[in-house]
């Protein structure tokens, strides 16, 4: 590896949380993409030459940003989990809206501040690997597939973190690698753990006795446990490196493994076990409220859900408007619909590939919250409905986007037809982290003035 040390300056973040260094290079200049910096800092980095774009290992901190902090965790140089904690939160906060800024090349963004910077996450996923007789539980080390094995994680919720560090416990005489979301159980006090796990092994029974002791004495609510590794549909896992390793049959079911949180109208939102939800139960009712009433500033009538998971917007359209609410994962649709029961409200929840699915044309909104891949599909058959003018009658969009590249991809697609950015607002929903979210609001272009 041919390499070179340098001295520059950091002139902004990267969507990745990267610090980027224009370096004049072998006579070319070039930008360096360097982990653990600030804007405005100046350090010192080796450079690795043989990647495009040149990446940057830090050595110094020559010159630190006032919004540089001791970060608030023992581990953070071993654990990967958290990029951002030498950021101060208000620094976080403000970069996260520069990138999403530049990005979309708007206005700077309004931004939502998070509720707590620390013992904010109420779902997490974690590794787990036996390794020598012992298994270690952690998230995966910085630059490594290796779990890194921390005594406590502060930005977990307390209720997590004690089962976070009991699990390798649980987990004690089990061969093989595996993933475990970890979730909160039904409301209530005290509220308890659920666990999702996904073994590669088959596990001994002595695992199996020590979650139903687990839940006996309240530590957990309830465990789902997948093992073996055979095949299975459903949400895949990674446990092994390089390959993915599904399940065969139904999995071992302890207690009640149904997570749930508390959803945007205070009320208990069920989730599907093992599915999506935001990582934080308060930032995600700030969200959810914001994308309700930005829906409602929009033209009244029919509303279209895309990756609508288990009714988390739902619940809150469906008040003001008639809601079809796509979803292709099936345990999802079926929390959706005893979520919007439970409330007595009316919408129709249609099991379906969310990216493929033919918006009708009497739709008037269309809100959609993609994974982090972006919504490249949606977006294009939107600007394709936009093209035809009045006969289209294209809707207005509210896109909830969790990547900041992909959905500068799909906004460009949107602006290229006519559609106009009316807000754009980013949520600190991963506080430590490089991770933002984003609500940005499309205005569907305008109709001719002969047009019906």
């Amino acid at each position: 590896m041919r390499t070179l040390t340098v001295e520059a300056e950091i002139g902004e973040l990267a969507p990745g949380g990267e610090g980027v260094a224009i370096c004049t290079i072998d006579g070319e200049r070039r930008a360096v993409f360097v982990p653990g910096v600030l804007t405005g800092e100046r350090v010192r980095a080796e450079v690795d030459l043989e990647r495009r774009p040149a990446r940057g290992r830090l050595l110094a901190v020559l010159e630190p940003s006032a919004s540089r902090v001791t970060p608030p965790c023992a581990h953070v140089a071993r654990c990967g989990g958290c990029d951002w904690m030498s950021l101060s939160p208000e620094a976080q906060a403000r970069e996260h809206a520069a990138i999403v800024g530049r990005l979309l090349g708007g206005a700077p963004p309004r931004s939502h501040h998070a509720v707590r910077a620390l013992g904010y996450r109420t779902r997490a996923r974690v590794h787990a690997e036996s390794k020598r007789g012992r298994v270690i539980v952690g998230m995966f080390g910085r630059r490594s597939h290796e779990p890194a094995a921390v005594d406590t994680c502060v930005v977990l919720d307390p209720v997590l973190d004690r089962a976070r560090d009991a699990l390798a416990g649980w987990l004690e005489g089990a061969t093989g690698r595996g993933e475990a979301e970890l979730g909160l159980g039904r409301p209530g006090e005290p509220r308890k753990a659920v666990l999702d796990l996904r073994w590669s092994a088959e596990l001994p029974g002595a695992v199996f006795g020590r979650l139903e002791r687990a839940v006996k004495e309240g530590a957990l609510a309830g465990a789902r446990v997948f093992s073996g590794g055979a095949s299975a549909p459903g949400r895949d896992r990674e446990p092994r490196r390089g390959a993915a390793t599904r399940f065969a049959g139904a999995p071992a079911k302890i207690g009640d493994p149904t997570p749930f949180i508390v959803g945007a109208d205070d009320a208990p939102l069920r989730l599907a076990p093992g599915g999506f939800s935001q990582a934080t139960e308060a930032g995600n009712q700030l969200l959810a409220r914001r994308v309700a009433e930005l829906a409602r500033e929009l033209a009244p009538g029919p509303c279209v859900e895309l990756y609508a998971g288990a009714g988390n917007l739902t619940v809150l359209l469906a008040r003001d408007r008639e809601v079809v609410a796509v979803e292709q994962d099936h345990d999802a649709c079926e929390a959706a619909r005893e979520n919007v029961a439970a409330r007595g409200l009316s919408a129709r929840v249609v099991e379906a590939d969310a990216s493929a699915y033919a918006i009708p044309r009497s739709a008037r909104l269309v809100v959609l919250d993609p994974p982090r891949e972006g919504a490249r599909a949606v977006a294009e058959a939107l600007a394709a409905r936009a093209a035809k003018g009045a006969a289209g009658r294209a809707p207005a969009v509210v896109y909830v986007a969790c990547d900041p590249p992909t959905l500068a991809r799909d906004a460009k697609t949107l602006t290229a037809a006519g559609y106009a950015v009316r807000t754009v607002e980013t949520f600190e929903m991963f506080p430590q982290t490089s991770h933002v979210e984003t609500v940005v609001v499309f205005d569907p272009p305008a109709r001719p003035a002969s047009g019906a």
